[in-house]
């Protein structure tokens, strides 16, 4: 994903498109498919309905697989990260989500802002809007 705008709390989030491309089509032949087998009921419209709903399957199963390596990918990091700024053992007391949230601080700010989540147990949304000096993630996927 290349952007040209300044990434911010606002305008972070990613929505892939290529997954909505795939799983569309996919729905609308499965509501199409279900309408003439309630109408002309054969094995060859079941089979169509199940292959239709394999397709859906597939699309929600790839994007899942792809946020939860992204995940992995951003959790290592932020052990690095952590481990380089003399906090790895806070490590294991956060949560994925408040990694990935923490993942947009800067070097200067992310051991006050671990701190802060650990002491006050904020969630993802707090600890993106407490980021001050945002750093762009440009390689979502």
């Amino acid at each position: 994903m290349t952007q040209t705008k300044t990434q911010n709390f606002t305008n972070h989030a990613y929505t892939p498109r290529m997954t909505q491309v795939a799983g569309l089509p996919a729905i609308v032949a499965l509501i199409l498919l279900g309408v003439e087998m309630f109408r002309h009921p054969s094995m060859q419209n079941l089979a169509l309905i199940c292959l239709a709903f394999s397709v859906m399957v597939l699309v929600a199963i790839s994007r899942a697989y792809t946020v939860r390596l992204q995940d992995r990918i951003i959790r290592l990091e932020m052990l690095l990260r952590l481990e380089r700024l003399g906090h790895g053992s806070d490590f294991p007391r956060l949560s994925t989500r408040q990694l990935v949230a923490l993942r947009f601080a800067s070097d200067a700010e992310l051991p006050d802002l671990v701190g802060q989540t650990l002491t006050k147990n904020f969630t993802a949304d707090q600890i993106k809007r407490a980021v001050s000096d945002w750093q762009a993630d440009l390689h979502r996927t």
